[in-house]
């Protein structure tokens, strides 16, 4: 018999919002004010980006080369162009945007969750999130980014602090070297991300699952790993990442791990990598190929393309025994857009060595995924996601148990305005073992999405 850390809760429990990974973030407001221009140039729904948007992220906050920056807000500068003659007997100038870069977001959701004895409550949770968001870039060499947010479950927290140096080795082109460092998300898939690439409101399991959701039985209670890490959770971390190539963009990186202060909880610092190949369709730097007109792109209801992407994690955490127990995550996935339809699969697998303490065995967990999202109107996207999940966890002497879990997620999201979205979600488990929190096994979303 094997226990789960949290069971199905009761008709009106705390919603799966209060793990903290639900949260997803338009492209902010201040980058239209900056630019001037509305947000289906770089959204096909925000928060999900379309190629045009990506390519701006990538970019640190600037329009890539060959894309109109349009009726631009000229930045202040921060001193005089022949300064930089001469440097380093004076201070390089630089320059800040002329306008506070900050935007504010409201989210107002209702819940209806019905649990499995058939008992219904709905809950108005009004707002459920409000964020305070900043950020753009400070010339063509700097970007920096800020997301502040006060949540109904978890008040006030910070999920994002964070400063690119860009362009750091222009000798091997202006997108080959950068490095990010802060507080920050560390975007090992964009397929799905909560920033990048979800026109809906849930993520994936695996992009919530911790190793302390799940207990064994042991004399005197049950046992449970002490691991905050989860695999979708921002945390501090310094990375380099780029382009080579119009098509190609690899992250590799350090970062804190499940840590939750200011203290490491070890002494050892996790790596990841992460690779995408982009082919066909606008590049992943903005380029357009020669058969692809910049008139109205605004990427994906032009963009014709297949994105393939994967990823590594390493790190360490302590486990019960006064020890560490070691972790590795990989995955991969193919997506393809074509127009109004954006269709992808993957997979990530990730194994904890000894989690519960030496000698106990080791917890296994592995995910095929898949989402299809159709633009039925500009305005109008209808999305499925299903997720097939399996835990493994050790059990008595040398055998095991799997839990497993199938979750379906159906959604329609609307464009009332450009700045506010009206999502509908289902949120439905027809198979379901317990090592996953969760509200119940039926649940259905609505969420007003405000910005500005």
């Amino acid at each position: 018999m094997f226990v789960a850390a949290a069971a199905s809760a009761p008709t009106g429990a705390t919603s799966p919002s209060s793990t903290g990974f639900h949260r997803d973030l338009a492209a902010i407001p201040a980058f239209a004010r900056r630019y001037r221009t509305g947000c289906a140039r770089c959204h096909v729904a925000a928060p999900k980006l379309n190629a045009v948007g990506e390519a701006f992220r990538l970019n640190g906050y600037r329009f890539p080369e060959g894309e109109p920056a349009g009726r631009e807000e000229p930045p202040v500068a921060l001193g005089e162009e022949p300064w930089k003659d001469l440097w380093p007997k004076a201070v390089w100038p630089g320059e800040i945007p002329a306008t506070a870069p900050i935007a504010f977001r409201i989210q107002s959701d209702v819940e209806v969750l019905r649990d499995g004895a058939g008992k219904t409550a709905t809950n108005f949770r009004f707002p459920q999130d409000v964020y305070l968001l900043a950020g753009g870039s400070l010339g063509p060499t700097v970007a920096a980014f800020f997301e502040g947010e006060w949540n109904r479950d978890d008040g006030a927290e910070l999920l994002q602090a964070k400063v690119g140096l860009l362009r750091l080795v222009p000798g091997l082109g202006t997108r080959t070297v950068n490095v990010w460092l802060g507080l920050q998300n560390l975007f090992l898939f964009t397929f799905a991300d909560r920033q990048i690439d979800r026109a809906t409101r849930q993520p994936f399991l695996w992009q919530r699952f911790g190793v302390a959701d799940v207990s064994i039985p042991r004399a005197g209670g049950n046992l449970t790993p002490v691991s905050p890490f989860r695999l979708g959770a921002g945390q501090p971390s310094i990375e380099v990442n780029g382009l080579i190539g119009p098509r190609l963009y690899y992250g590799v990186g350090l970062g804190q791990g499940g840590a939750t202060g200011r203290r490491d909880n070890n002494d050892h610092k996790d790596a990841y990598y992460k690779l995408r190949l982009k082919l066909g369709g606008l590049g992943l730097d903005g380029s357009y190929p020669a058969t692809m007109s910049t008139a109205g792109s605004f990427g994906q209801f032009q963009d014709r393309t297949v994105i393939v992407e994967t990823f590594g994690y390493f790190g360490r955490e302590p486990n019960p025994g006064d020890g560490q127990s070691r972790h590795r995550s990989f995955g991969a996935n193919v997506r393809a857009i074509r127009g109004p339809l954006d269709l992808g699969v993957g997979a990530v697998r990730s194994v904890d060595d000894h989690p519960y303490g030496a000698g106990l065995g080791a917890l296994r967990m592995r995910s095929l995924f898949a989402k299809g999202e159709y633009a039925v109107l500009p305005w109008l996207f209808g999305s499925l996601k299903a997720e097939w999940l399996t835990v493994s966890v050790p059990g008595a002497g040398s055998g095991s148990a799997e839990f497993r879990q199938h979750h379906l997620m159906p959604g329609v999201a609307a464009l009332i305005r450009q700045n506010v979205r009206l999502v509908a979600e289902a949120d439905l488990y027809p198979e379901y073992a317990t090592p996953i929190p969760r509200s119940s096994p039926r649940g259905v979303w609505l969420r007003l999405d405000l910005a500005f």
